[in-house]
Formats: structure tokens, sequence, C-alpha cells
């Protein structure tokens, strides 16, 4: 029956085309986003999940920004323990010279003063990120600055929960000059235990006797008291930073103990060398896992959320046709109903 009040073949044709037209739609913004999943609206779950990576690749991206500043300061750092232990082998070598009878003092005492110059200035300006881990100032109560220091290495996220991890590195095992105001220095363990390692190993056995002093400060800027076998009671106190081989008072003995504590010395910044050298691979192993951890998580977001062009291209050429092929259905149901005019004349 044909009905000049209803054309339901035109109603269908309509429905249909909304439809071809709604799927085109669709199809269309995923070839020009390239995701299937946009927003919530286009499946919920795997949006929530995909956000949530996404968020966290960007807390990964500043993790990993962190570590490289840190690992900065820690290279800054070596570089200066470096240069610093080259002039304290520098030293040794001219107070190994000067235990000779023969041995022209002054000039001596030339070349350690100016590496110890030279040591002043690489610690002075070892800054990087706007600090200084070999010279420092701890303040006048001891505590204000602190010698451990927290470097970032980790982030992961457990269900709800998020943590970031920590690795802590004792810079007081390597701290060459703490310009403190505080009577008795500072309070750090580190410290205490790097000065005590120097004075046990510079320590004669019957020829001269090393102790640390009333004030503890950095590893150059701590006075030891040096006393002589030779010249019993009396002692002298001194800091490698201000060892005069030409001071009254010093004798072979005192000579022995400050070439022993300048070899502790070094050997305590070897030691902290090769800590900061530890660190910084850390940092470099973790960096370099951060960004594996980033690169599955891109990955897992596209599984989730993008489309796959080469399909949706094919369907989108698909539904184009379709589009044509309902627009043309459409017209021809629309025209049944003038055929009914012609009944009429």
């Amino acid at each position: 029956m044909t009905s000049i009040l209803t054309n339901t073949s035109a109603t269908i044709a309509l429905q249909t085309l909304r439809s071809i037209n709604t799927q085109l739609d669709t199809t269309s913004n995923r070839v020009s986003t390239g995701q299937r999943i946009s927003s919530a609206a286009d499946g919920a779950a795997y949006w929530a999940i995909a956000s949530t990576l996404k968020s966290d690749n960007g807390s990964l991206s500043a993790l990993k920004d962190a570590m490289s500043l840190d690992r900065n300061s820690i290279d800054a750092a070596s570089a200066g323990l470096n240069k610093v232990i080259d002039q304290l082998t520098s030293i040794k070598n001219a107070l190994t010279s000067a235990t000779s009878e023969q041995a022209d003092k002054a000039k001596l005492q030339n070349d350690i003063s100016v590496a110890l110059s030279a040591i002043k200035n690489f610690s002075d300006n070892t800054v990087m990120n706007g600090s200084n881990w070999l010279t420092v100032d701890s303040g006048s109560s001891g505590t204000a600055y602190n010698f451990d220091k927290q470097l970032l290495s980790a982030f992961s996220r457990r269900g709800s929960t998020v943590d970031v991890s920590k690795t802590t590195l004792k810079t007081g095992s390597f701290v060459l000059y703490d310009n403190t105001s505080n009577a008795t220095g500072n309070a750090d363990a580190t410290v205490t235990s790097a000065l005590s390692a120097i004075a046990t190993a510079a320590n004669t056995s019957g020829t001269v006797t090393v102790a640390v002093g009333s004030k503890q400060s950095g590893l150059l800027n701590t006075t030891y008291t040096i006393t002589s076998a030779a010249t019993g009671a009396s002692a002298l106190s001194k800091s490698v930073k201000d060892i005069d081989i030409t001071a009254t008072g010093v004798d072979a003995n005192v000579l022995t103990g400050y070439l022993k504590i300048v070899d502790a010395t070094a050997q305590q910044l070897l030691t902290g060398a090769s800590v900061l050298g530890s660190m910084s691979t850390l940092l470099k192993s973790q960096s370099e896992f951060t960004q594996q951890l980033m690169d599955i998580n891109n990955s897992s977001i596209g599984s989730l959320v993008d489309a796959n062009i080469e399909e949706e291209s094919t369907k989108l050429k698909a539904l184009q046709t379709q589009q044509q092929l309902g627009i043309q259905s459409l017209s021809i149901a629309n025209s049944s109903s003038q055929n009914v005019l012609s009944l009429f004349r």
C-alpha cells in the first residue's frame, strides 16, 4: 500500500543513512586522531587505564630529569676530587723530597703552597645546580647542613599507590672544607669516621703521634695535633691546608707525619671518588631503566587506544560508498510518492 502521509521506504532509507553517517563520523575521527578511544565515552575502562599510564609516564619523565641533575652534581664533585687528588700527590712528592737533608725546603714549600692554593680553587668552584659538596658550611649548630644527600632513583605504582624511592649519598666521606663557626665543628658521623681513619693511618709507632684536633671540620681544614718523639711533649697543630715545612719545630718525624696525613687523606678521597663513581653508574642504570619503563608504557597505551589506520581507512572508504548508496536509496524512496500524482492526471 502506498500512503501520502507515511513513506515507510523513505523512513527506513533515512534510518540506514543516519546509521551510516554515525559510523562515518566515528571512523573519520579515528583516522584523524589516530585513536580508537579518545575519550571516556569511547571506552571508559581502557581510557582510564591509558590516562593513568600517561600520567605515570609524566612522572617517570620528571624522575629521569631529576636523576640527570643529580648525576651532574655527582660528576662535578668527582671531577673536582680527581683534581684535588692530583694536587695532593704533588704535595706528597714534595714532602718526600723534603725528608732529604740536602733538600731546599723553601722551594719545596713554594710548590706545596701552590698546590694547596690550587686545591682550594678546585674545591670552592666545584659548583653544580647551585650546590657545592666539597666546600660547605655546616652551620653554627653543626646541624644546618645535611651531609646525606637524598637522590631520586625510582618511581613505581602499586595499585592506586605511588612510591618514589631515594638513594642516600654520604658526602661527609669526601668534604674538603667545612667553614662552620661552631667551636667543635660539625657533628656528622661520616666526617668524624673519615678523620679518625686518617689519624690512625698517619700514626707512626715510636716516631710521631697524630691525633684529630678539638674542632672537626673538613678533611683539609681540620687541625691535627702532631707530636714528634724527638721533641717529646712539644706538639704542632696543623691542618693539611696549612702545612709549612719551613716552620719551627718541623723535624724529620713531623715531615713523616705530614707525609702520612697527606697520603691518608688522598686515600680517603679516592674512596670518596669511588663512591661517587658507583653512584653515578647506579643513576645512569636507573635512568636507562626508567626510559625502558616509559617505552613499555607507551606501547601499552598504544595497544589500548590507538586505531588500526589500515583497517579504519578501508572502512572509511566503504562507508563513503554506503553513504552515496543510502542517499540514492532515499531519493528513490521519496520519488515513489511523486508517482502517485500521476494517478490524478
